[in-house]
Formats: structure tokens, sequence, C-alpha cells
């Protein structure tokens, strides 16, 4: 559903469904059949448009919680997590948002769960990079002459199928 400034998400869509069947006075069962939403949301949906309307039902601007962090925390964060984990006491030099919400905590005192740490990482513009595991048992060459040679010769072949 598109509004005027953005598209709705799926979430509000489904709100405003169900305001609607509400104010074509179909019954609960009915909005929870033909939506899949919950018993409990629904009455509360209810009572909104109850007391101010199907625009009760939409999205405020702003809603959403307040950073705990302030901009210059969150730049220092940036900048530390530029730097090697090790330097800032961890046992890697790899980044995780466990080990983001840990020094967040020791260091600002401000609890954050692993996925709102990864929302701020992105809202940081800082990237999810996988590690590149390497050998450390073989060089580089041996590594390649097997990929090459060996995997080629141990490998499936793919067997086509034999239709009716």
């Amino acid at each position: 559903m598109k509004t005027t400034q953005q598209y709705l998400s799926r979430q509000a869509a489904v709100r405003l469904q169900a305001g609607e069947l509400i104010l074509r006075e179909f019954d609960n069962d009915e909005i929870i059949d033909i939506l899949g939403v919950s018993l409990s949301s629904l009455k509360t949906w209810r009572r909104l448009i109850k007391n101010g309307g199907i625009q009760a039902l939409a999205r405020k601007p702003g809603s959403s919680c307040p950073s705990k962090l302030t901009s210059e925390q969150l730049n220092e964060l940036k900048t530390i997590i530029g730097q090697d984990a090790r330097e800032h006491g961890y046992l890697t030099d790899r980044w995780t948002s466990r080990i983001v919400a840990d020094l967040i905590r020791k260091k600002w005192n401000v609890e954050y769960c692993r996925s709102n740490v990864r929302k701020i990482l992105v809202n940081l513009r800082l990237s999810y990079k996988k590690p590149e595991v390497k050998s450390t048992k073989h060089s580089q060459a041996v590594v390649d002459h097997w990929r090459q040679h060996d995997w080629e010769r141990i490998k499936k072949k793919r067997t086509r199928a034999v239709g009716p």
C-alpha cells in the first residue's frame, strides 16, 4: 500500500485492513480468519478505532525508541569499530554484534540486544563482511593445486535424469 510519503510496511497495511473490516462491522473471528492476526491485537485496534477512528491505527512519526547513544557516542563507536577488536580487550580481531553490544555496555553503560546493535551498525553505514577462511596448515600453492587436480577428480559428476 502506498502513502504520499512512502510505502506502508506489511504490519501497517494489515492494521489498516483490519480497521476497514472493523468499520464494516465484521466480527473478530472473521477478521482473524481473513488477516491471520491475534485476538489481542484485534481488541486493541477496536478500542483505538472507538476512541479515535481509523487514523488511530496509523503509525505515529517518530514513535520508535530514541537512540540511547548520543551522536558523539555513535561517532566514537564507529571510530572504535574501525580498529582491531583486540586493541579493546577482546580475544578476536573481528567485531561481532555480541562483542559490539558488550563494548557499548562496558563503555557507556547502555544495554542493546544483538539485533539492535546490527541496526545501529547499518545506520553507521558499516557493512557485514564474512571473514575469509584460509588454511594455516598448507601454502596457497598446495591448496590451489588440490582444488585444480584432486577436487576435480573426486567430486561427484552430475548425472542427467532419464525421463519417463
